[in-house]
């Protein structure tokens, strides 16, 4: 649908304008303006809008949207006291604010937002509500899924996406707000119905520069939420009450987890290899649950979903149905079977904490030994590296590998998760991640457990400034199956003789 013409004093009340001037082409980047446009010029961490502003008029912009009066401009001018909040009500303006017929829940957090994300998006949908999904796995308005570039995209791709949602009768939205989303003010315009924060540990400090900074961050969701509408928090996570402890939350809070704070309580009733069973206990009662995802950290993640779910008028017979419908998430502990004798996973654990709980997780149901393949990110948080080493030293065998080194030598970022290591027979080294993974492959003997972390569902790996396809899952299990093929072949013309493994040294 094409966005319909609509007024600057329509969309923005409460900016002070020289002149009202229709709005219907928007763009923040002076590059992309057009006759006709209407330029919104924001303080960027880099650039800052004003600057350009005279070459968005030269370019043939209509309107300009600014935080402070300009002189000489001879076209209309909005000023506002946030660009980035404009930006955002005059993309869902022109969209006939589609924002408004749908109920929004926002979830935040370092680790678990797309897990809870899914699980709440499955339990809505099991109810029978049509719901969309904006977060780290893909992008859907109901009804067509796509690869998401973005945790949360900006706003011209949100109003869009929540158009769309609305014309493919959608009730619901489900949205991951990372926290560069919440710094940058890329939802400012949105209100949410619910809100929840999973927790806050160590990442993205490259971009915040300081803890304190990263959950000054988070805290801002609560600043999105409709008047009465909560805002649920994880008891349990020290970052997470630290943050209630240093900011100040005027919404109405509900805590959850564990702790003997916590209104909204877990406990595993029992747990599997495959699966476990929970009961949670919410505000309408308690519900036992059986679900397809295991540990710990699924356990929270399920009460995280049915807490939420529960903010949105969800019953504990949906919850339940909702939660036990889920199968496996992608890419996170997503088991890849290809009748090897050996488990393997693949998950999106590339911060320490969940990479620690990750092989916790898999170390309880693991006979053998626990093999690890991982990497760090380049162009990005450069502390953390040799935390992740810390991490991943809890697996008898590690692999580090390449993940996405973007502009940075892939050797020097492995040389600095290597300083998490206090021994050098701990880890070995393959910076091309598909050997990395055959490497792992064959370490594996039976009963032993392999983890490939850090790209999960990804399907592509950055490289430079190329971004080349590359899917762990995929190459996990291509290689399997070259394994097993090998395997039969060697074992066809001696059908009486004990197939050997390969022999590869193993570490105890």
């Amino acid at each position: 649908m094409s966005p319909k013409p609509v007024s600057l004093s329509d969309c923005l009340p409460d900016a002070r304008l020289d002149h009202d001037a229709p709005v219907t082409r928007i763009c923040s980047d002076s590059r992309d303006v057009r006759p006709g446009s209407t330029f919104v010029a924001i303080s960027g961490t880099k650039f800052d809008g004003h600057r350009f502003v005279d070459r968005a008029i030269a370019a043939g912009a209509s309107a300009v949207v600014v935080e402070r009066p300009l002189e000489s401009i001879s076209i209309p001018q909005a000023v506002v006291s946030c660009s980035a909040e404009a930006l955002g009500q005059l993309c869902l303006g022109v969209h006939d604010n589609p924002q408004d017929l749908l109920s929004i829940a926002g979830i935040t957090g370092t680790n678990g937002k797309s897990t809870t994300a899914w699980l709440l998006r499955e339990i809505l949908r099991t109810a029978g509500h049509t719901t969309g999904l904006l977060g780290t796995i893909e992008y859907s308005d109901g009804v067509t899924a796509s690869p998401a570039s973005l945790t949360t995209p900006d706003a011209h791709r949100q109003a869009k996406l929540m158009s769309a949602m609305v014309r493919n009768q959608c009730q619901h939205c489900v949205m991951e707000i990372s926290s560069h989303a919440l710094q940058q003010q890329r939802c400012a315009a949105i209100r949410l119905a619910a809100a929840l924060i999973t927790n806050v540990t160590h990442d993205h400090l490259d971009y915040h520069q300081t803890h304190s900074h990263y959950r000054a961050a988070k805290s801002r969701i609560a600043e999105l939420l409709h008047v009465d509408a909560p805002l649920l928090l994880n008891a349990d996570d020290p970052g997470t009450m630290q943050l209630l402890r240093e900011h100040d939350i005027h919404c109405r809070t509900i805590l959850f987890g564990r702790s003997d704070d916590a209104e909204l309580r877990y406990s595993v009733l029992q747990q599997t290899h495959r699966s476990q069973r929970l009961r949670l206990s919410l505000a309408q009662g308690d519900v036992d649950v059986r679900v397809r995802l295991i540990g710990e950290f699924n356990a929270f993640n399920c009460l995280a979903a049915a807490a939420i779910a529960e903010q949105m008028g969800m019953s504990l017979e949906n919850i339940g149905c909702g939660l036990e419908s889920t199968r496996e998430i992608p890419g996170r502990m997503e088991r890849i079977d290809e009748g090897q004798s050996f488990q393997v996973y693949v998950d999106y654990a590339h911060t320490p904490d969940a990479l620690e709980r990750c092989l916790q997780t898999v170390r309880q149901h693991t006979h053998g030994n626990l093999i690890c393949v991982t990497g760090a990110g380049g162009d990005r948080d450069q502390e953390k590296r040799p935390l992740m080493g810390q991490a991943a030293a809890l697996a008898d065998r590690v692999v580090l590998t390449s993940d996405n080194p973007r502009t940075e030598s892939p050797t020097a970022i492995v040389r600095d998760i290597q300083q998490g290591f206090t021994s050098r027979r701990l880890f070995d080294v393959e910076i091309d991640r598909h050997e990395a993974i055959r490497r792992a492959l064959e370490y594996a003997q039976p009963g032993d457990a392999i983890v490939l972390a850090g790209k999960g569902h990804e399907q592509s790996q950055v490289v430079g400034a190329e971004s080349l396809h590359f899917d762990d899952r995929q190459v996990a299990r291509e290689l399997l199956k070259q394994m097993n093929q090998t395997t039969e072949h060697a074992a066809s013309p001696q059908p009486n003789a004990r197939a050997e493994h390969l022999s590869i040294p193993r570490t105890n």
